[in-house]
């Protein structure tokens, strides 16, 4: 298992698409804080920390490049997608069987490897672009405390379980689509359908009475729940006992569906 997911690590970071993604990674991490300085220029913000801070914050702009809708979290499980659908394409995952391989191990390495190169680039995408804010704008408008190291570390853990999720969805794909285009497009599908859903729970629970307590309530967890939406990583201070259940829960139960889900689909699958 050590071999093979050795050899699909090396195949996926020689592959050029993945040199494709490393390099709209930083193209993408500098957009959003030099947009939101040409902003504060066009505003004519005179540049004082109270100003800035109240403007954006480098704490805002890290996580959200984290976003599964973002630009650089959408793109890069697509590249990974097509990487590792040539598996299939290419009859490596033939030369794996015959090589004595197991199904299961091939998906799982599939998986894990994945899961590490997806992790690791978004990290580094989200690190440059807050090295990038910082240059510009305060980490966040109060004083940085041990509690808010905390906070960020256990944020960070948060934003990666949801790629962890991510890459389990683009494996299960890639074993159950016929092609590497049907799999890309069911992944965006996916992508866009949660999207719209967490907007329109979002919008939808503005006009909902606020004296109604349990509607309340249930639109708020449907929005925290939403792992696409991202309501609640890194937009706080701490985490609630609800919102650390509303972030866990569907990325666990999620990630294990798809892993057992895709695990089941290719023991059973005809390789041609």
């Amino acid at each position: 298992m050590r071999e093979l997911l050795k050899s699909d690590l090396r195949r996926i970071l020689k592959d050029k698409l993945f040199l494709v993604a490393c390099i709209l990674g930083v193209i993408f991490a500098a957009i959003t804080p030099l947009t939101n300085k040409l902003l504060v220029v066009a505003l004519d913000i005179n540049g004082d920390t109270m100003s800035l801070s109240s403007f954006a914050q480098s704490k805002d702009m890290f996580f959200s490049a984290f976003s599964l809708g973002g630009n650089f979290g959408l793109l890069l499980p697509i590249l990974i997608s097509i990487i590792l659908c040539k598996d299939f394409s290419h009859g490596t995952v033939r030369n794996k069987i015959i090589c004595g391989k197991s199904r299961s191990q091939i998906f799982l390495s599939s998986f894990f490897s994945g899961t590490i190169v997806i992790c690791a680039a978004m990290l580094a995408h989200a690190l440059i672009t807050l090295m990038i804010s910082l240059l510009f704008f305060p980490y966040q408008a109060d004083p940085f405390t041990a509690s808010s190291f905390l906070y960020l570390l256990i944020s960070l853990l948060f934003s990666l379980l949801l790629y962890v999720f991510v890459s389990a969805i683009i494996s299960a794909l890639s074993v159950l689509m016929k092609n590497t285009g049907l799999a890309v497009v069911l992944f965006v599908a996916i992508n866009f359908l949660f999207t719209i859903i967490g907007t329109v729970t979002t919008v939808a629970s503005i006009f909902i009475d606020p004296e109604d307590s349990t509607t309340v309530k249930i639109f708020e967890i449907l929005q925290k729940a939403n792992p696409f939406l991202g309501a609640v990583i890194g937009r706080g201070t701490s985490y609630s006992l609800t919102d650390v259940l509303c972030i866990l829960i569907p990325v666990v139960a999620g990630t294990a569906l798809c892993i057992v889900l895709g695990l089941t689909v290719f023991k059973k699958k005809d390789l041609k």
